[in-house]
């Protein structure tokens, strides 16, 4: 058995030596020595191969500057394949140097590559030379702690090219960066050198800086430790905890199957090449880590512009708008610069490259360039995940002089074929090019970028270069100043000449129009409170326009009021009348206000009650209300419609377009952009737990889930109960992947483990036969398990939890095999941070990657019509071709700022606005939720009962629906300590257990005659450093909301407010379920543990129904492109 050093090493390996080696990853891919750790051993799948032969002392090379030839020739020896490389150093001696690998089984010795491998070989050695120059530079020196890392840049870039094997170039700059690039090998070659002084000198701890600034790694100089527990002293040692024994079963193991993740290559490739090059750095306090960028290190020194030359090539294309000629081609510095290529330029000291819109010559005969801001995939949000040649286009744009240009980049707008049929031929193509990119760079060539996508921060996503574009037609016409000037005129109120109507940030508003106002303009800031609940937000006032008044003094647009009539909600009445009247309904009034164009918000519909639509299941997204009474405000008081009044109401859409009048109300209002059946989404949902996502999805009409898998067994038959004609698979992902490539005869193309293919074999003949398949999904949607990325899991660090993790791979896997036309991923708000961010990054490369449009956002979903607080980070990816859906506007006022998400150091995205500052409707509270079911025991467990009376709120009459019969209204119980604890807490909002403190009694006695702390002691002991402890054992407040929804509700737990307002139990299954949305029809499955994981790890229908509205107009509009 070998035997491991402290250091980490394995002692006691024979060594060998190893002719015409090269090695390569899992793809059979050549691989560079550098992507492996030096010193360290790595996980990274490293392979080897060559001639095995006894060490004959050839192994090392000579860099003194003698030709000797890297490249092999004529090597005997047994031919060797050499199991997963660990680690490999670089040993000299004097002017010599020899490189060796380790493997488990032995070290080995390299001697002269294969001819193939050599251009592999050859900068290591390169890097060598220039590391034994500078110390030889160091060494001459009398305090070589005076010369300094910019010092040691100066004296290198002087080297001559024809007289040193180390030169690398004149420039400083491209010295700098083969130096950062290349400092792994200079640092362990500095570790290893005799003279100690040289291990700390001004170089080397400028060269560590920089690496460190460009988050380049730092394995070079780290030796791996294996820390020992020391033995106490006089101490027993501490026990292996017992496994937890289940009465009357014995010791059961986990049902959970802890299986690593099946991946296709592409999404392997992606997450294995950062876990190779990156893992070693870590999050390093929670800073982004962004990836150097390649660049070209043959820049030659910039001369002044006024001598550079530039001339036009060609014929006047045309002229710009000022008349201007334009040209398709210039000279500039003898480089040639075309409409449609790319250019680099120098801004505020930093070189960024523009893409070439178009060139022309200005009236002062100055020769012009207009350009488009070519992002660097690392400045993104994608950051180090980035791949280091993709550009994308953004909406910035300048124009500058032809003399300014440094040089030009090679570059092309890529396009490819989108399908499922053409996966495999564009990853051979991508191959191939990643291939010739990593041989370009073995020879210290010019990168070659290339773009695919626009990427805009404002709107939070990438997005497909379009044919239409209108980017390199070089008409003088750029796209993104077109949209600047579009924004600017949008923000500007303008008036029609009749001051019948005018238009303000895009809305049209004509007069008898109803619109929101911002309630700020209705109220005095003495009025205001400090948002700290719901119950302290105000909805946006709804107000009819009557009239516009122009000051004498000014034109037009330069300043005008709008005279309009206020109509009050029940709100503005008290929480009672609130509570017992419809959202949607509101009150005619007198009272009229002269507001500024400013004041608006959007437009909203007020109708008769009897022509409201019927059939839509959240009527709040469509801005309707009604209205049938009359306020009296200076009397606080509702009358009937006086006949004298007659209220200028929305006038309907026209009928026989849109709709067909039946009976006393208007159904199917929205029929005109329903997707006819054969146009919804067929759509599979993974991780599909009971459903909760697919239900607001198919509600909203655009998708038709027909095929659903899902681990958990009583989570999967929830899931079947309620969507009967889905194909459910109750298994783990992994083995349906595996099952799915199989039956397409793609297993080759499917990394997954011995289990995984072992599971997948056993599949009976009809579960494979209803296996989906590439080209019959057109939708997948679902939410990797949230667990190891959510806050509210403690143990965020156990091995299941980074299983777990995985599953996100999976995910991807399916959408790079599938690949269908739009994706969906859904998780807790953690996801965009966790890791420092690199999963979420490494998602969005992954996705893009695969050539797939993409966006991403957080919601609350309290905005979208559910009592309780709940962010959600979800990504949107739709294919090229089709239109990314828009994020849905929040509907319902909910206290909670901005929801951002970071996308470098200076900025952040939201997906939408707050709605605390005001939102068409109210937030739905813990009463309008629960009121109407009826009160039950501690630890109830009937699961069928009688509702015993009438709903009352209009939340509660939606919810209820048809119902008669009440289900899962269940709870579960407490022990006798927390029920008595649960007792002592006051039935009044934010109650908990900091009121037991004000108790005379300090001890609880139980029936067994046992005395407890009414206060458990860690609550006393941490609540200073622990918040207080706030929540815990905490009562819910009617005019509040609900905590977020978690799969255990306990009073102990992280979210620990789950006593009901004014009965002493835990909230029930069915009042969990109403806080996220669900209706009282909808089934849930298992015991009582498992329905509340069921609704805590499902997403709330009313905000999946939302992302569906917002996915049917998407395709509504590929439908119809002339609406684009």
């Amino acid at each position: 058995m070998e035997e491991e050093s402290s250091n980490g090493h394995v002692v006691n390996q024979p060594r060998r030596i190893v002719h015409n080696w090269a090695l390569y990853n899992s793809e059979t891919r050549l691989i560079s020595l550098e992507l492996l750790p030096m010193m360290r051993p790595t996980d990274e799948t490293i392979f080897g191969a060559g001639l095995l032969a006894e060490d004959d002392g050839s192994s090392w090379f000579c860099l003194d500057g003698s030709d000797i030839s890297t490249q092999s020739h004529d090597c005997k020896g047994i031919p060797i394949y050499l199991n997963q490389i660990k680690e490999w150093m670089i040993e000299y001696d004097s002017s010599m140097v020899s490189i060796s690998i380790r493997t488990n089984v032995a070290w080995y010795r390299l001697g002269k590559p294969s001819t193939q491998y050599a251009p592999w070989h050859e900068p290591i050695l390169k890097t060598a030379r220039v590391a034994f120059s500078i110390i030889s530079l160091l060494v001459k020196q009398a305090r070589m702690a005076r010369l300094s890392f910019r010092d040691v840049i100066k004296r290198v870039s002087q080297l001559q090219k024809n007289d040193n094997k180390a030169y690398i170039s004149s420039d400083p700059s491209a010295v700098e960066r083969y130096l950062v690039l290349h400092g792994k090998v200079i640092l362990q070659i500095f570790a290893k050198h005799p003279k100690k002084e040289l291990k700390k000198c001004a170089f080397i701890t400028g060269l560590a800086s920089k690496m460190e600034e460009r988050h380049h790694t730092k394995w070079a100089i780290k030796k791996r430790r294996k820390i020992l527990p020391k033995k106490p002293k006089n101490k027993i040692l501490p026990k292996k905890p017992k496994r937890k024994l289940r009465i009357g079963k014995g010791y059961v193991a986990s049902k959970r199957s802890a299986m690593q993740a099946t991946k296709t290559h592409l999404v392997d490739r992606i997450w294995g090449q950062y876990y190779s090059e990156f893992e070693a750095i870590g999050a390093e306090n929670g800073k982004e880590k962004v990836q150097e960028e390649r660049q070209n290190e043959e820049e030659n020194d910039v001369e002044e512009p006024s001598v550079m030359e530039t001339r036009w090539e060609g014929d006047i294309l045309g002229r710009t708008s000022a008349g201007e000629p334009l040209y398709q081609q210039a000279l500039v510095g003898g480089e040639v610069v075309a409409v449609g290529g790319a250019v680099l330029l120098e801004v505020n000291e930093t070189s960024v490259i523009y893409f070439v819109e178009y060139m022309f010559e200005s009236s002062d005969h100055c020769k012009m360039l207009h350009g488009r801001h070519l992002q660097r995939g690392s400045e993104t949000v994608l950051g180090n995940a980035a791949n280091e040649r993709e550009l994308f286009l953004t909406n910035a744009c300048m124009t500058v002089q032809l003399k300014d240009i440094k040089g030009t980049v090679s570059f092309e707008i890529r396009s490819k074929p989108w399908g499922h049929q053409y996966r495999k031929e564009n990853n051979a193509a991508d191959e191939l090019d990643r291939a010739r990119a990593e041989e370009r760079k073995a020879q210290h060539l010019p990168a070659e970028y290339f773009c695919k996508c626009l990427y805009s921060p404002v709107r939070g996503g990438f997005f497909s270069l379009q044919p239409n574009d209108d980017i390199s037609s070089g008409s003088g016409s750029c796209t993104s100043c077109k949209m600047r000037e579009e924004k600017n005129e949008r923000s500007k109120p303008k008036l029609n000449a009749k001051k019948t109507r005018f238009v303000f940030n895009g809305v049209d508003y004509c007069m008898e129009d109803y619109a929101y106002v911002n309630h700020k303009f209705f109220y005095k800031p003495e009025e205001e409170k400090k948002f700290e609940t719901n119950v302290d937000s105000k909805s946006f006032v709804v107000c009819q326009l009557l009239k516009v008044v122009v000051s004498k003094v000014s034109s037009l647009n330069d300043l005008f009021e709008v005279i309009v009539r206020r109509f009050y909600r029940p709100e503005d009445m008290s929480p009672d009348k609130a509570f017992t009247s419809d959202i949607q309904e509101v009150y005619y009034s007198e009272d009229v206000y002269n507001l500024p164009p400013g004041a608006f918000e959007g437009k909203c519909e007020v109708r008769k009650k009897h022509d409201m639509p019927l059939s839509n299941d959240y009527l709040t997204l469509d801005n309707i209300f009604f209205c049938e009474l009359f306020y009296d405000s200076s009397r606080d008081s509702l009358y009937q419609m006086p006949v004298h009044i007659k209220p200028k109401f929305s006038s309907i859409k026209d009928d026989t377009l849109l709709r067909k009048l039946k009976g006393e109300g208007i159904e199917g209002e929205t029929d005109y952009d329903e997707l006819p059946k054969e146009m919804r989404l067929a759509t599979l949902d993974i991780f599909a737990g009971c459903g909760g996502l697919s239900k607001g999805l198919e509600q909203s009409g655009v998708s038709e889930t027909k095929w659903a898998i899902e681990y958990e067994e009583p989570a999967g038959q929830a899931f079947k109960q309620n969507h009967p004609e889905s194909t459910v698979f109750v298994n783990n992902c992994n083995v349906i992947l595996r099952a799915i490539m199989e039956k397409c005869g793609d297993k080759d193309e499917c990394l997954s483990t011995t289990e995984a293919n072992e599971l997948a074999a056993k599949l009976d003949e009809e579960q494979k036969l209803a296996l989906p398949l590439p080209g019959q999904v057109d939708f997948i949607n679902g939410g990797p398990p949230c667990q190891g990325f959510s806050g509210m899991n403690r143990f965020q660090e156990g091995s299941w939890s980074k299983v777990q993790r995985e599953m996100i791979l999976a995910f991807l896997s399916f959408a790079e095999y599938f690949r269908p036309r739009y994706f969906l991923l859904e998780n807790v708000r953690n996801f965009v941070s966790f890791n420092g961010g690199q999963t979420f990054k490494l998602t969005l490369a992954s996705l893009l990657e695969m050539g797939y449009q993409v966006r991403f956002g957080v919601l609350e979903a309290g905005a979208y019509g559910v009592s309780q607080s709940r962010k959600r980070a979800f990504i949107w990816a739709a294919a090229p071709g089709e239109v990314l859906p828009e994020w849905p506007e929040p509907m319902h006022v909910f206290g909670t700022p901005e929801l951002k998400i970071k996308l470098s150091k200076r900025s952040h995205y939201a997906a939408v606005r707050s709605t605390q500052y005001g939102a068409p409707f109210r937030s739905i509270t813990v009463k309008d939720t629960i009121n109407d079911l009826p009160p039950i025991e501690n630890g109830e467990s009937e699961t069928n009962r009688e509702y015993g009376a009438d709903p009352v709120s209009w939340f509660q009459k939606k919810i209820r629906g048809n119902m008669f019969v009440l289900t899962d209204h269940i709870c579960k119980e407490m022990d006798e300590t927390n029920l008595i604890r649960c007792k002592n807490i006051p039935k009044t909002p934010g109650a908990d257990w900091r009121d037991l403190q004000n108790l005379k009694k300090k001890k609880i006695k139980l029936s067994s005659g046992k005395m407890v702390d009414m206060i458990p002691a860690w609550l006393r002991n941490k609540a200073k450093t622990h918040n207080g402890w706030k929540g815990i054992f905490g009562r819910l407040d009617m005019e509040g909301s609900f905590a977020t929804s978690i799969t255990d509700p306990r009073p102990m737990g992280m979210v620990g407010m789950c006593f009901h307002p004014e009965q002493d139990r835990i909230i029930s299954v069915r009042e969990c379920a109403r806080s996220q949305g669900f209706p009282d029809s909808y089934e849930f499955a298992g015991k009582i543990l498992d329905k509340h994981r069921q609704i805590g790890n499902a997403v709330p229908p009313p905000l999946a129904f939302a992302l569906g509205r917002k996915l049917k107009e998407a395709v509504l509009l590929k439908k119809l492109p002339l609406q684009q």
